[in-house]
């Protein structure tokens, strides 16, 4: 098979494919693939009207397919891939594999797979107008945050949309983000990051990007980005905020919903890498499910 570099060009004939089905998995986003491709040596290739992406691990660069994405035959599309690994000498892993498809699979190609549940990596999916509106009592919480937070800043604090004119602005302040984290966090993962929202400031007007900034005595404090990734959601790639000010990231979430999501029905907020801290994070803003995903790999049959 040949894959192919990803560039923005790429953006329309790669999104016919990722937008057929809404699997509520952020790795079918057009912008994730594209901002965080360089992290990953992402790479795709269209072939018998299927998509199909392949990518390498951060650390140890080993090779990995995303399950093919296409109205055609699956079972031919997976051989294609399986022949490919083959050839190529690799071991066969299939990731990031939704939960219909996982399905098909195992009808198609009985005993051929062994399906794993990626917890670590199942995406959060929310009901926009819970974000939006954040009524009653399990979003209680969220509320007092941004009731206090609009009272100790009253007259302090703005809400704006990002431009082309202010994205700049943006990027200086995930460069202070980065370097005020650094040194407490994953410090290659935290670098990988600013990357990929490098990429995502860079093309923000052709990869039709919405973004929020919060501002408090006119300095920014938080931030965010979101693409829609299928025609009933959309899916927040970014969510930046000072830690040490309370509310600064119930404020930037819930602004930014106010004034981008009313068309929609859902929200990705993505994963959580299995961070204790993330987990607990996303879970408190109430996920009505989660996108489920499996990685693949080999059965092989004992010899006889």
């Amino acid at each position: 098979m040949r894959f192919n570099n990803i560039t923005i060009d790429d953006k329309d004939l790669i999104e016919k494919y990722t937008k057929q089905n809404n699997y509520f998995l952020c790795e079918h986003c057009f912008t994730d693939i594209f901002i965080w491709r360089y992290n990953y040596s992402t790479k795709y290739c269209i072939q018998n009207d299927f998509l199909f992406i392949k990518m390498k691990t951060h650390e140890d660069k080993k090779e990995l397919y995303l399950a093919p994405i296409g109205k055609g035959n699956l079972k031919e599309a997976t051989e294609t891939i399986l022949e490919d690994a083959k050839q190529r000498n690799i071991p066969f892993i299939m990731i990031s594999i939704p939960e219909e498809i996982k399905n098909n699979l195992e009808n198609i190609m009985p005993g051929k797979f062994r399906f794993e549940e990626n917890r670590d990596n199942a995406d959060y999916i929310y009901s926009a107008d819970d974000l939006i509106n954040l009524k009653g009592k399990k979003f209680h919480s969220k509320r007092n945050f941004i009731n206090r937070f609009k009272q100790t800043y009253e007259n302090r604090w703005s809400f704006e949309d990002i431009t082309e004119e202010n994205v700049q602005e943006v990027f200086n302040y995930q460069l202070k983000w980065y370097e005020e984290n650094r040194k407490s966090g994953d410090n290659n993962s935290l670098f990988s990051e600013t990357s990929a929202i490098a990429q995502a400031l860079k093309n923000f007007k052709a990869l039709e990007l919405k973004g929020g900034i919060l501002r408090l005595d006119k300095n920014i404090i938080a931030f965010t980005l979101a693409s829609q990734s299928a025609p009933d959601m959309f899916t927040i790639q970014i969510e930046k905020a000072d830690h040490s000010i309370n509310g600064a990231y119930q404020m930037i979430n819930n602004e930014f919903a106010k004034r981008n999501l009313t068309g929609v029905k859902y929200v990705d907020r993505e994963e959580d890498l299995g961070l204790e801290g993330l987990r607990k994070a996303k879970l408190s803003y109430n996920p009505i499910f989660m996108g489920t995903n499996y990685n693949a790999t080999l059965i092989y049959s004992n010899p006889t």
